[in-house]
C-alpha cells in the first residue's frame, strides 16, 4: 500500500525528481477542486496551496526558508481535506528538504512546486539561490508512520 501513495522518479531534472504524495487523490470533479490541499501550520490549520472550489487540474509553487541560523532542513506536513483543521485523516505525509547552503535564518530560498492532476498530487523542489543541490525525502507516510 505504501508504494501506492508515494513514489519518486529517478531523473535528474528537478521537475522529474518529484514525489507523488498521493496517487489516489480524487479531489477534482467537473474541473473544480472538491478539497483543499496545503500544509499544516503552527496553529493546526491547513494553509492552502489550492482551495476547494478553484480550477482543477492546477499547479503552482510557494517559497520557503529557514527559521533558525544554520538550519539544515525544512520539514513540511502536507494535507488534503474539506475541513480547515489538519487531522490524522487528512495527512498525506511529511517531507524533508535538504541540500541548500547553510546560512542565516531566512537566507536559503527554496521553492516548493505542486501539481494536482489525474487524481495525483506531486511535489518537487528547486533552489532559488542555486546554492546547493536539493533533496526531498519522505519523513512520515500517509498512515502517520515515520519513514527513515
Amino acid at each position: 500500500m505504501f508504494k501506492r501513495f508515494f513514489s519518486k522518479s529517478g531523473k535528474k531534472d528537478s521537475f522529474d525528481r518529484r514525489v507523488i504524495i498521493d496517487s489516489n487523490a480524487p479531489i477534482g470533479s467537473g474541473g473544480v477542486l472538491s478539497q483543499t490541499f496545503g500544509i499544516r501550520i503552527f496553529d493546526g490549520t491547513i494553509a492552502p496551496f489550492s482551495k476547494s472550489g478553484e480550477s482543477y487540474p492546477t499547479k503552482g509553487s510557494y517559497s520557503f526558508s529557514t527559521d533558525e541560523d544554520l538550519q539544515d532542513q525544512i520539514t513540511l506536513e502536507f494535507h488534503r481535506s474539506s475541513e480547515v483543521m489538519a487531522t490524522s485523516e487528512s495527512l498525506l505525509g511529511q517531507l524533508r528538504i535538504r541540500g541548500y547552503k547553510l546560512e542565516a535564518a531566512r537566507e536559503p530560498m527554496i521553492r516548493v512546486h505542486y501539481e494536482l492532476s489525474n487524481d495525483q498530487i506531486a511535489i518537487w523542489v528547486t533552489n532559488e539561490k542555486n546554492n546547493g543541490e536539493l533533496s526531498i525525502s519522505i519523513v512520515k507516510n500517509i498512515a502517520g508512520s515515520n519513514v527513515h
